[in-house]
């Protein structure tokens, strides 16, 4: 599991709970008070809000996050390379 499919479900995971995640956060701030309209129209259109948050927001920090992941890992798969290969005698 830890092969090339962590990764991508991480940063999935990332993406979808900041998608998600944001509109339900904001419309928990806007409905501090019930009766107020920001929190009436807020629950009306919850689910179109939901919708696109998780392709414009969740995409962008999905891909982000896919990139860091994928950086860091090369970098750390370079750097054991680089650990265990023989050090090069020098040639006269």
């Amino acid at each position: 599991m830890r092969g090339r499919r962590f990764p991508f479900l991480t940063a999935l995971g990332v993406g979808l709970t900041a998608g998600f995640g944001y509109p339900l956060v904001d419309l928990a701030l806007a409905c501090r008070v019930p009766v107020s309209e920001a929190c009436v129209w807020g629950k009306a259109y919850l689910p179109l809000t939901l919708g696109v948050s998780a392709v414009v927001l969740g995409g962008p920090v999905t891909a982000v996050a896919y990139a860091m992941l994928r950086w860091r890992r090369r970098s750390r798969d370079d750097a054991d390379r680089a650990a265990t290969r023989p050090d090069r005698e020098p040639t006269e």
